[in-house]
């Protein structure tokens, strides 16, 4: 199945995902205003973290691995075995983790110890997380685009279901618990569809050990690790920074915009770990690897580039339909944001290169250069400028970081 193919087999899911995320985003906007908005940026964050920690950060290397080894049984049976038993260790040891850290984790996240309870109940939540993600994982190993858009739009529409349930019942506390839900309930349709789409059956899911596959895929716990404590840190860190400086306010109002970008982002990228990720695992000859990497450019910029556009074009629109008069001053702050995604998501084609192949040195150095320039950038440009220091801090990073891909991968394809 080709780049193109994929995309657009998964286009239909990601809308409605991203259409789901939105109506969540708006419920906030409408329901707590900025601050509401800012204060629960840092919860998502951690979200999205638990989310890669509790599967011990494998879940590429299913994908990688689900598709070398589709063909060959008798490896993908202990592969599967031993992922699931790393989840099922990892996701128990954070709910442990968090039980016991919840009043630190709380006062970190939101300055203060109110919501620990909702921490705690995040401890468990992030299990179903995990399971969720690791059979969205296999799918894509089997490059199953048509199960993996099916197991999307199941999980976007029972957790939107869930979050409107949660906000009426517990308010603001409700909304947070509803944030952890949505990904979380992703488990249900995804296991069907993977039990339903592939050979697999639950017996193939059982726990087992196989130390060899174990030390394979520990080269993506150490990758996941170190995602976790570099950009999820650092964006915290320019929350923090900006409301320290400014208000929570303002927080919400870069949040907002942010916001705008993870969700038409998750359009443009949604078909990367369904075609690029087990593309690349497959092809060995560095000129072919090369080759592929530059027709994946070649897609992706103008397509990223043309969507940006109309985002900036439509600026207010979006503003008026998906938050509300509070948040008028993120308009000026689109034009930033946007020339930053544009140089993400080419940087992230070269990224998928350093996961395709497990090579941990290179990976680290990704992460770290990240977390450096996010870091540098915003803590010289948030307290000069406010909410639109953070998107100029968030430009500036992505345009040097995609620069240093360009140079590393020019030094690559001439060695090839």
């Amino acid at each position: 199945m080709s780049l193109a193919k994929a995309s657009i087999w998964t286009a239909g899911s990601t809308l409605i995902k991203i259409g789901a995320g939105l109506v969540v985003v708006k419920l906030l906007a409408v329901t707590f205003g900025p601050s509401g908005v800012g204060m629960a940026g840092n919860f998502r964050q951690l979200i999205t973290v638990l989310g890669v920690l509790a599967g011990a950060g494998i879940f590429n290397g299913v994908t990688k691995y689900v598709a070398e080894y589709q063909q060959q049984p008798e490896r993908l049976r202990p592969l599967l075995g031993t992922s699931v038993t790393l989840v099922l260790g990892f996701s128990t040891l954070l709910a442990i983790l968090f039980l016991a850290a919840a009043t630190p984790i709380a006062n970190l996240l939101f300055g203060h110890d109110d919501y620990r309870d909702v921490v705690r109940a995040r401890a468990f939540i992030q299990m179903g997380i995990a399971y969720a993600n690791l059979c969205l994982a296999i799918l894509k190993g089997y490059r199953d685009a048509i199960g993996n858009a099916l197991a999307v739009i199941g999980g976007s529409l029972i957790g939107l279901a869930a979050f409107w349930l949660c906000l009426q019942l517990g308010g603001y506390v409700g909304a947070l618990a509803g944030l952890a839900l949505v990904p979380a309930l992703l488990v249900i349709p995804a296991g069907i569809m993977l039990l339903r789409r592939t050979p697999l059956s639950l017996a193939s899911l059982k726990p087992a050990w196989d130390r060899a596959i174990a030390g394979q895929l520990g080269k993506f716990t150490l990758m996941a690790l170190m995602t976790a404590v570099t950009l999820p840190v650092a964006y915290i860190m320019m929350r923090n920074l900006l409301a320290a400086h400014y208000s929570w306010d303002d927080v919400g109002i870069w949040q907002g915009v942010s916001s705008i970008s993870d969700a038409y982002l998750q359009f443009i990228t949604a078909s990367f770990t369904v075609y690029l990720l087990p593309t690349l695992s497959r092809l060995t000859d560095k000129a072919a690897l090369a080759q592929e990497i530059v027709r994946s450019l070649k897609f992706v910029l103008p397509v990223v580039a043309g969507v940006s556009f109309c985002v900036w074009l439509l600026r207010d629109v979006a503003i008026w339909l998906l938050f509300s008069s509070e948040f008028t001053a993120m308009r000026d702050l689109f034009v930033w944001q946007l020339v930053g995604d544009v140089m993400k998501v080419g940087a992230y084609v070269f990224g998928y290169l350093v996961i395709a192949k497990a090579a941990l040195r290179f990976y680290l150095l990704t992460e770290v250069s990240q977390f450096l320039l996010l870091t540098g950038f915003s803590h010289w440009l948030i307290p000069l400028y406010g909410a639109q220091g953070a998107a100029q801090a968030y430009m500036a990073t992505y345009l040097v970081y995609f620069l240093l891909c360009c140079c590393v991968f020019i030094i690559y394809r001439r060695r090839a």
